[in-house]
């Protein structure tokens, strides 16, 4: 593992049961990700990327292999490491206003009550939720949970930020706006983030590379470094003749056929 990467994987498996009831789910995977590097995971649906996530955020103890973050094996929940998920309407506690939910993991750090609420505010209006912290989850649009879930995930401060499929249940322009929104974070505070989706189009927009998994058990093959840039455009990067090359490249992995080469590749 070289100085700047803050993730690293190693031959990473896991699956469930024992002898012939086994299910192997991940085989041998490998990958590393750079320090405000934005890395995406795209794989089909049941191919195993929640799974590899829980592994990554120590939620889940693999079979075999490591998972190594600032030097440090992950063998549970890191303190450097936060968590978006797919179903916010879970992730948040009902009981809890906006700013209580994202005010309450900074109780694990020992901060005072006043500056966990300052902070959360802060982050709140960051997502664009200023002035909404006294509404609970219940209250608010899928779109204003999530944004929620990224504040939180924004005042703990992480390093690394795991996000699984966050914007999968909200209606298209409001995936469009969250997708502007972490970009715009990402470039605001240097953190490094690793998106797991299925979608295509929104691992490539997003990504600075694009890491795609497939088989069965699920392994890397094949990795597309996009080269966009930090400054993107939901119309005009789409646009690219190489994010249309980038996309069936992809669609070919991920039916298991070989392509040739297809523009930048680290």
């Amino acid at each position: 593992m070289t100085s700047t990467n803050i993730l690293s994987v190693d031959k990473l498996s896991m699956s469930y049961g024992e002898g012939a009831d086994e299910k192997h789910i991940l085989r041998d995977l490998s990958l590393e990700v750079q320090a405000g590097e934005f890395v995406s995971i795209v794989g089909p649906s049941g191919v195993g990327k929640t799974t590899l996530l829980r592994c990554l955020s120590g939620l889940v103890k693999p079979k075999s292999g490591a998972v190594v973050v600032d030097g440090t094996q992950i063998t549970g929940p890191h303190p450097d490491i936060g968590v978006v998920f797919q179903d916010y309407s879970r992730s948040l506690l009902p009981w809890m206003t906006s700013a209580d939910n994202v005010a309450f993991p900074l109780q694990g750090k020992g901060m005072p009550k006043a500056e966990r609420f300052a902070q959360a505010e802060a982050s709140l209006a960051e997502v664009g939720l200023a002035g909404q912290g006294h509404k609970y989850p219940w209250e608010m649009s899928g779109g204003m949970q999530q944004r929620v879930a990224i504040a939180r995930s924004l005042s703990y401060n992480s390093r690394l930020v795991l996000m699984d499929e966050p914007f999968a249940s909200v209606d298209a322009q409001t995936r469009f706006d969250l997708e502007d929104l972490v970009l715009k974070l990402r470039n605001a505070h240097g953190t490094t983030i690793l998106l797991v989706t299925h979608d295509i189009d929104e691992a490539l927009f997003l990504a600075d590379r694009v890491v795609v998994i497939a088989e069965k058990p699920a392994t890397v093959v094949d990795i597309i470094e996009t080269g966009f840039g930090r400054e993107r455009d939901q119309i005009e990067t789409k646009a690219l003749p190489f994010f249309s090359e980038a996309r069936a490249r992809i669609l070919h992995r991920l039916r298991g056929e070989s392509v040739a080469s297809a523009g930048r590749n680290p």
